[in-house]
């Protein structure tokens, strides 16, 4: 019985040497028989293509796997900024890593009971005592990530044989998590302390001696010398498999458990992934209290994380969609794309605004856009307001109440300015991307800023067109109005509509081409601009953008 066959690529020799060859510029190379060095060469590479793609069609799912490792991340925790206020105490008191914190309990549902979501913190912070220099109150912060513990499931009973796998299987429908959301089990190494560990806890038989997680068995200090002398030294270590399997040793690397011994994790974390983004000071509850401290007040931004929640199907597909997505940050085009795709996801997830524009500006400060500064990255987002940005910002009038026109232009300035918690979320979420040298700036309002960041100008127009004899000049105005607005526009605009570029200057013979080039116009005979310079062009600063003033876009029309 033959082997089934698995075709990720059915090209063959033929198919990838006719497809080369036609993509010689036959004016160039006229030589196309097998006797010329390039069409040799070119079979060459063709024959090599081939056996690529013959070992692509054999690569074994486990490979497969390995190489979605290569590209894609353990699932993110959700975690949120903490912030926590108490009366200052007596003596210093330390709010110790792992306290919890909850939220409500949600209404049961006929797929799901009642159901909170716990966080706790992954950081010690410690509250200062009573000194001259304290403040009667303290407000201090720390990062909390969620989690559901899992306490005494038994994994099975050892069989004596190296390389017993133990997978935990948290049960879905006890815990409140729908059936088809994976649960990954949370790993951490970097802040496991003396008195705060995260990680699944095992115990094997009496539970004497203890047993210990490690992040490798096949190191020096899991080895077992085989040769050496008797009785050989044990080494109770036990890993995590990525698929969330307790992984014993084979008495090289790592002992193995007696035959017969129980084998029960005490104690483990689950991960719940989107279902945890949380809305800002969903957290109400301190779970865990601390001895000589008493919390006036207890707060939360909004949820981030959750990324790389994926079940194994999903995983491979994702892996592909991400391949070619930046990882690190480079250039300007990375960093754009990173905002407009990765974060906008987390943003869908998390239900909030996504990003509209973002313009990275490299070797450039906030304060001082128009001077060189070297490792410096000035990142500039329009985030998606109520209506349509670009309609907003260009939208002359009348206004329904009515406004005056420094009204309107403070109204449409605070759409174009970030908020400072999605710019304090942008910067957290660019700095793991970052090269360890790059110093990031998200132009945003800060304390002491001169100016909000990016700036509008108003921008007022006027406009006489001449439209052809048998055009309808109520229609021709509207359009003409409507084109105007379009070019103007910060997300859709300018000829290529990627969106008006940052600082580029209002240009009237731009704009004199925009309008001849509608279908129904005969020529422009006057368009004047305002504020403009000696030339008749609105000049725009460093990081500023155009906006209709209000009243600001006149356009008559007249017959030819």
């Amino acid at each position: 019985m033959a082997l089934p066959t698995v075709n990720l690529d059915d090209r063959t020799f033929e198919q990838l040497f006719g497809l080369l060859r036609k993509q010689i510029d036959v004016e160039e190379w006229v030589d196309h028989n097998l006797s010329d060095p390039g069409i040799a060469l070119l079979d060459l590479l063709c024959w090599i293509g081939e056996m690529i793609l013959y070992r692509a069609d054999r690569v074994p799912d486990a490979h497969i796997e390995k190489f979605a490792d290569l590209i894609m991340d353990p699932p993110e925790p959700v975690t949120v900024l903490l912030t926590l206020t108490a009366p200052t105490p007596a003596a210093a008191v330390t709010v110790p890593a792992g306290t919890r914190f909850a939220t409500d309990f949600s209404a049961a549902t006929a797929v799901r009971p009642a159901h909170r979501f716990v966080f706790e913190t992954i950081a010690p912070v410690t509250f200062r005592g009573v000194s001259p220099q304290t403040a009667p109150t303290q407000t201090l912060s720390v990062t909390a990530r969620e989690l559901m513990v899992i306490e005494l499931e038994a994994l099975g009973v050892s069989n004596g044989l190296p390389n017993q796998r133990f997978p935990l299987r948290p049960v879905h429908t006890s815990l409140g998590i729908p059936l088809d959301r994976p649960t990954p089990v949370l790993i951490d190494f970097v802040r496991r302390s003396a008195t705060y560990d995260p990680n699944p806890l095992i115990k094997v038989g009496t539970g004497v001696p203890s047993w210990e997680l490690k992040r490798f068995l096949m190191t020096e200090e899991s080895f077992i010398d085989p040769a050496g002398p008797a009785p050989k030294p044990q080494k109770f270590h036990y890993i995590v498999d990525p698929d969330g399997a307790i992984r014993f040793g084979d008495d090289t690397f790592g002992s193995i458990p007696p035959a017969g011994a129980a084998i029960v994790c005490t104690r483990y974390r689950v991960l719940q992934g989107p279902d945890a983004l949380i809305a800002a000071n969903a957290l109400v509850h301190q779970l865990d209290p601390v001895a000589g401290l008493a919390l006036t007040g207890i707060q939360n931004g909004e949820a981030e994380g959750a990324d790389f929640f994926f079940t194994p199907e999903e995983r491979i597909r994702e892996g592909l969609k991400r391949f070619r997505r930046p990882a690190r940050l480079i250039t300007a085009a990375d960093f754009e794309e990173v905002l407009m795709v990765d974060f906008n996801e987390l943003q869908q997830r998390a239900k909030a605004p996504e990003l509209l524009r973002a313009i990275a500006l490299l070797n450039r400060k906030p304060g001082f856009p128009d001077r060189p500064a070297p490792g410096h990255v000035t990142v500039v987002v329009l985030a998606a307001s109520r209506l349509n940005l670009d309609d907003e910002l260009t939208d002359p009038g009348p206004f329904n109440p009515p406004r005056t026109p420094q009204q309107d232009f403070d109204q449409k300035q605070a759409l174009v300015v970030p908020s400072a918690s999605l710019a304090d979320k942008l910067q957290r979420f660019l700095d793991k991307r970052r090269l360890i040298t790059t110093q990031l700036h998200v132009a945003a309002p800060s304390l002491g800023a001169p100016t909000l960041l990016p700036k509008l100008v108003a921008v007022t127009i006027a406009a006489t067109v001449v439209i052809q004899l048998d055009r309808n000049s109520s229609e021709m105005t509207e359009t003409i109005r409507r084109e105007i607005r379009r070019f103007l526009g910060v997300v859709g605009g300018g000829f290529d509509g990627r969106g008006w570029p940052l600082g580029e200057s209002v240009y009237r013979s731009k704009l004199f081409r925009l309008i001849e080039n509608i279908d129904g116009v005969d020529h422009v005979d006057t368009l004047t601009l305002s504020p403009a310079g000696a030339n008749g062009d609105v000049a725009l600063g460093p990081l500023s953008l155009p906006a209709i003033a209000m009243n600001g876009l006149s356009v008559a029309v007249v017959r030819a």
